[in-house]
């Protein structure tokens, strides 16, 4: 069995405030129910993962976002520290930049983050858990089906 390796980021003022581990089942349903969702994707994703969460974006109608192509992260967070969007996903986003960005999220706004990424963001309030290659895609697959 292998062991996973979780990170442990303290995060400033909350001390125990760690990101619930879900599942593609749960952040479809998320997206589901969401008012004015966003999709944030990252330049650090491989092309059959962007091909998927592509696919997810469209499929669930969601406005996507390309950093650092669209708009830099740091305009970004400011976008979205206007509470315009109520659930925020992101992926491909180089890690400590991730860390950072929801952590400010986490203290001045109310948007939900969900980190999609196939590495565990304590920082945010939903996420994955560390993945391999494959369980990433897996989990992919199934937040496309159904």
């Amino acid at each position: 069995m292998d062991e996973r390796f979780t990170a442990y980021i303290p995060t400033a003022g909350s001390n125990i405030a760690h990101a619930e581990i879900t599942s593609p089942s749960l952040v479809k349903m998320m997206v589901k129910r969401a008012k004015n969702p966003i999709l944030i994707i990252g330049e650090n994703l491989e092309e059959d993962e962007k091909e998927a969460i592509i696919k997810f974006g469209e499929k669930f109608n969601i406005k996507m976002i390309k950093t650092p192509e669209d708009v830099n992260l740091v305009v970004l967070t400011k976008l979205l520290q206007r509470n315009e969007h109520d659930l925020a996903l992101f992926t491909g986003i180089t890690y400590y930049y991730l860390a950072q960005t929801i952590t400010h999220l986490k203290q001045f706004s109310n948007v939900i983050t969900i980190s999609i990424d196939k590495y565990y963001q304590p920082n945010a309030l939903y996420s994955f858990p560390n993945l391999s290659k494959d369980e990433y895609m897996d989990y992919l697959n199934k937040m496309l089906e159904g």
